[in-house]
Formats: C-alpha cells, structure tokens, sequence
C-alpha cells in the first residue's frame, strides 16, 4: 500500500496532508503524484471523486516558495461554484504557509474583485472568463511569473465556450508546468494538449468500476405523476443528503416548490438563480444544512458536497448522457457506499443500454407497500419477443435495405445485387455526414467572424 512518504514531500507539505487528515493517496493520486513532482505536463482522465484536487494542490505546494511575492500557481475551472470550493480547499491546505490565495469569479462587484487581486496572490482560481477580463485585460497580474498551471474540469470548460480564454491564458504562462484534469479527453483537449505539451503525457485508470460503491436502480414511472413517486421515495430512504437532478431549470423549480411545500428541508441550486443566491445556497449545502437538494447539472460536475449518499435522477440526461456518471459520481465518493436512483420511461431504454454497454449494472426496483421490491429487468418483454432496438441511423437503412431485397423472389446475382445496395446506403451515408460537417463549420466561421466584429 503507497503511503505520502513514498513521494520525498518536503516536511511542510507532509504536515499539510496531515493536517487534513489524509492517511493514503487515492488511485489518481498515486498515478498523478510521481509525474507531477517532476515538473512533468500531463492530462490526467479520472472520474469524479477521486481525489484529483489533490493530486495538483500537492506539487503545488511541494515547490511554493513562501518568500516570492508573485503568483505563483493559477487554478482555471468552469464554474464559479468549482471555484468558490476549489479556493476553500486550498485554504485548508495552505493553513500554515505565509502566502495570498485569491478567487475571481464574477457575479460581485468587478471594482471588489480587482481589489482582491490589488496585493499579489501566491494562488489564484477564478474561471477562464474572469481571469482575462479582471486580471489580465487589466493588466493587475504578470502571468509570467506562474510555474504551475491547472485546467480543471477541462472538458466542461471546453464544452462552456471558453477555449480563446484557455489558450490565451496558456500562451502567457511560458514557463508553467501544465496540469489538465478532466472527466473525458475530447477531440478539442486533444488539440490544446498537442499544441502546449512538448511531450503529451496522458494518464488514465483503466480500471474504473462504476458498480464499486454506488447501487444504480432503475425506478419505472410508467406515465405515474413523478412527484408522488418522487415523495414516496424520499420517505423510504434514509439519506445523510441527497440530491435530485432534473433537466431543465424549469422543472428544479417545480420540484423545489413542491418538496418545500409538502414540508421537505430542501435546498435548491440552478444557473439561473442570481449570484449570491446561488452561493448562499451551496455554501448551505456544503455545510450540511440540507438533507435534499435539487438541482440541474451545475452540480453535478466539481462541487464536492459531503455526505451524498443518495443521488435521485428525474430522467436521465437528455443532452449529454455522460452526464449520468457525474451525477452518480456524487455519491460513493472516497470510498463511501450510495445510491443512484433514476426515474425512467419506455423513451430512455436506449440511454440504459448505452450505459449498460459502458459497464453500469442496473437493478430495476420499485416501492409496493412501503417496501422496495425488485422487478423483472427493464427491457425483459422486448428481450422475451427477441425484439431488438436498433439505434444506429444506419445500421436502420441497410436493415431495411436488406428486408426489401429479401421480400423479392431470388433471382441470379442476387447477393451480388444486395452487396450493391448495402454499398448504396453506405454511400449516402457518407455523403449526409459530409453535408452536415460542412453545415457545421461554416456555422462555426460565421459565430467566430460575429464574435470578431
């Protein structure tokens, strides 16, 4: 078993993971910690809640100089609510150093902001945004000074538009070491990667298991009023807290609304919730004020709420089904058992199979009697009919290609004619992707000749 001794920390930053009384690294530590303490750039791809924040507060407090009065390491994140958390951590690392740690995220006052940054931090975390239009634009931080830069939640960050500001930002940190940390590895990471790493170093557990810690339940509505069933679970879980995603802000209000007024203890986090709402409610949350809080996908990458042990999903995703796993990945952290419970209809079957395909175990359960049961597998009927559903667009032409050549009468060439007509459908495949490619980029040119004037 690896032990923080392994990796010749200096005594302060043992005393520090001592101070948060960590006793072993995670798995994402233990595979970060060598290369990052070598000043190496690495990616590194790790699911949520494996210790990553970490994993970069580690090296670098191994090589803070206390004595400099420069900013020394830069933390980038999507959100302001990561940004808000990630600063807290490192303030409870950083307890015994000497130096500045700021936070620039917008929603306060641009002049208060500027004033935190008027004295030079050692450490600043703010969103990429934020970080070029107050520290940057106004000229109030040399980033040439930064030996360590972290990207956090990369692939979010990319997803949320901010790819000129990473590359700004990047492109002025010349002699950082580079530290990406990201969920997935997109193609567009891919390029920011090859583009700032000399030699990419890409570090991934191979070994992920979705079913270690957390209990995946299908609950079937069946066209049932989704807030009954939605109570009816509630009380017969006995969660620390737990949280309820929805998929669109409408429907978190709705929700909220209807817990607060069945005289649930209910928190409520969204992206259109006004700045200081939104902060007062998680800093609630994060202190255990809450025991339910609904929210949309905000919350599901990044902020660290202790004590999840029940995650309850209206749906699954409709958006980005990857989102899933974040959202199930706020329970079972660290090691801590939970459960994720997901309200589904007939129109999700094909998001299940597809996490299924990914290595998640469903268990399809239900409440009867104030008990909960388990019941025969989501899509048992289909399977006993030995139907299949068959998403694939195109794999749904050539079936179809080859029922019509089947219902004629077989005549010679027969398999040299339906050959053709497989090819044919292939063809026109290939053709729509390229149209529709095409469509995409000069979309693309005309957002980037708009947001150019």
């Amino acid at each position: 078993m690896a032990s923080f001794n392994d990796f010749k920390l200096n005594e302060k930053v043992l005393k520090a993971i001592s101070n948060i009384h960590f006793k072993e690294p995670t798995k994402t530590q233990e595979m970060v910690l060598p290369h990052a303490l070598e000043n190496k750039n690495l990616a590194c791809k790790g699911k949520t809640g494996s210790g990553k924040t970490h994993s970069f507060l580690i090296p670098i407090a191994n090589k803070m100089d206390e004595s400099l009065n420069q900013l020394q390491a830069l933390i980038l994140v999507p959100t302001r609510e990561l940004a808000v958390q990630i600063t807290q951590r490192c303030k409870e690392f950083f307890a015994d150093y000497d130096i500045k740690i700021a936070c620039l995220t917008g929603g306060v006052d641009t002049l208060r902001e500027k004033n935190r940054i008027q004295t030079t931090p050692q450490i600043l975390v703010g969103t990429p945004e934020k970080i070029c239009e107050i520290a940057v634009n106004s000229g109030l931080v040399n980033l040439s000074t930064v030996t360590s830069l972290v990207i956090d939640e990369a692939d979010m960050t990319l997803e949320m538009g901010f790819l000129n500001e990473l590359d700004r930002v990047a492109s002025l940190c010349k002699k950082a070491q580079m530290m990406v940390f990201s969920a997935t590895i997109p193609a567009g990471i891919k390029q920011f990667i090859k583009k700032y790493f000399k030699t990419p170093l890409l570090l991934e557990d191979d070994k992920v298991n979705y079913n270690d810690q957390i209990e995946h339940i299908l609950y079937p509505l069946r066209n049932r009023n989704k807030l009954e069933i939605l109570k009816n679970i509630l009380d017969n879980i006995n969660p620390y807290v737990c949280l309820i995603f929805c998929n669109k802000k409408e429907e978190v209000d709705e929700v909220y609304k209807e817990l607060i007024n069945s005289g649930y203890e209910c928190g409520i986090i969204h992206g259109d919730l006004a700045a200081r709402e939104r902060k007062g409610n998680i800093k609630r949350a994060l202190d255990g004020r809450y025991r339910f809080i609904v929210c949309s996908d905000i919350a599901a990458r990044g902020i660290d709420i202790e004590g999840v042990s029940h995650v309850i999903s209206i749906g699954f995703p409709r958006n980005n089904l990857e989102f899933y796993t974040h959202r199930a990945g706020r329970a079972g952290r660290m090691n801590m058992t939970g459960q994720c419970i997901t309200l589904f209809n007939k129109e999700d079957n094909e998001s299940i199979a597809k996490l299924e395909k990914q290595g998640i175990i469903f268990v399809n359960k239900e409440i009867k009697s104030g008990e909960w049961k388990e019941l025969k597998e989501f899509d048992a009927r289909s399977k006993r009919k030995g139907k299949q559903t068959v998403s694939d667009p195109l794999q749904q032409e050539i079936n179809k290609a080859v029922r019509i050549n089947k219902s004629k009468k077989v005549k010679p060439n027969h398999k040299k004619k339906l050959k053709v007509a497989v090819e044919k459908v292939k063809r026109k495949h290939k053709r729509q992707l390229i149209q529709s490619d095409i469509k995409k980029r000069i979309k693309e040119r005309a957002i980037k000749r708009t947001k150019g004037e």
